[in-house]
């Protein structure tokens, strides 16, 4: 990365995180300078804050528009009186006794996409600055240990898996960060999928692969069925009391009665919720309703004549005529 980088008051991103919540001691300083644009630059930046650092700017290196981090999380380190400074990269340290006290940063423009989608950060010829510090947070290039799984990638590339999860070594299976950056909830499903596929390898049962399902769109749905609900809103606590304890929840989580509210709220865009409306209006006797409640209306399309009554009286845009 930089020359300096191993000096005694830079800390990774992820391991001045684990530090913090381990409960060791970190001697961060009032000046205080975080590294990137994902979650986990957010997190340190406020996780400082926190500690007393009384000016703690993030410095990356496109717009506020193109980080990765949650929407949310950037609001509230804004809120919170977090320093961003976009279209910045760092450039130099300057060590004095083993410390970065400044840092030389260059200036950027956007460019090009790059494979990511985003507009690749170009430098602006001339056009440099210099931040003075006590720590230095870097939260940027993360990627997995492959400690053990030196056969199951390629230099730096990720692990490869085909669409069943299935990597290049017979019965062996990947998910998660080893395949990708992304969400817990996409590991999660990677990881029920190859459970899904292991299953059916032993049972020698044959997998098909789910054809997508398109999403409903409103000018499908007839918006005037369901009654008007606003949207729960979880409480977020006010930024004066944010600091009176490391870890104080921020947003609360909504009470019973509202979560089942906003449950109601569901309007079921393109999956049949057993409202009855089709069956009703079928004349030919073509739609069989469900023995179980909440499953999905059956059709004998050998009744229908293509009426479309069905279809245009559905709320929820399931029913499509082909």
């Amino acid at each position: 990365w930089l020359e300096g980088e191993d000096s005694a008051n830079v800390f990774s991103g992820v391991g001045f995180l684990n530090q913090v919540n381990g409960g060791s001691p970190v001697e961060i300083g009032d000046k205080v300078v975080v590294i990137g644009g994902g979650d986990t630059a957010i997190d340190a930046a406020r996780v400082a804050l926190r500690l007393g650092s009384k000016e703690v700017t993030i410095l990356y290196r496109r717009t506020r528009n193109e980080m990765p981090a949650i929407e949310e999380e950037i609001v509230g380190a804004e809120e919170e009186g977090i320093i961003f400074h976009f279209l910045a990269a760092p450039k130099e340290l300057v060590i004095e006794d083993g410390k970065v006290v400044k840092m030389e940063c260059q200036q950027m423009e956007l460019g090009e996409p790059d494979s990511s989608g985003r507009r690749r950060p170009v430098p602006i010829e001339d056009d440099t600055f210099t931040v003075e510090l006590t720590a230095l947070i870097p939260a940027i290039s993360q990627e997995p240990d492959f400690e053990g799984l030196d056969n199951l990638h390629e230099g730096r590339d990720w692990v490869k898996v085909d669409d069943w999860g299935k990597t290049k070594e017979d019965k062996t299976y990947s998910g998660g960060d080893v395949l990708d950056l992304g969400l817990v909830t996409v590991a999660l499903a990677q990881g029920k999928l190859a459970a899904d596929t292991i299953h059916a390898q032993f049972r020698g049962i044959e997998l098909k692969k789910a054809e997508p399902v398109p999403p409903a769109s409103s000018d499908r749905m007839l918006l005037n069925f369901y009654e008007k609900a606003l949207r729960h809103e979880c409480e977020s606590l006010p930024v004066e009391k944010r600091f009176d304890e490391m870890w104080t929840e921020i947003s609360s989580t909504l009470p019973e009665a509202d979560l089942i509210e906003e449950a109601k709220r569901c309007m079921s865009c393109g999956s049949c919720f057993d409202c009855g409306t089709c069956w009703s209006y079928c004349q030919d006797q073509a739609i069989i309703k469900p023995m179980v409640p909440g499953e999905p209306y059956k059709f004998k399309l050998e009744f229908c004549k293509g009426c479309d009554k069905c279809k245009e009286a559905c709320p929820c845009g399931y029913i499509e005529m082909k």
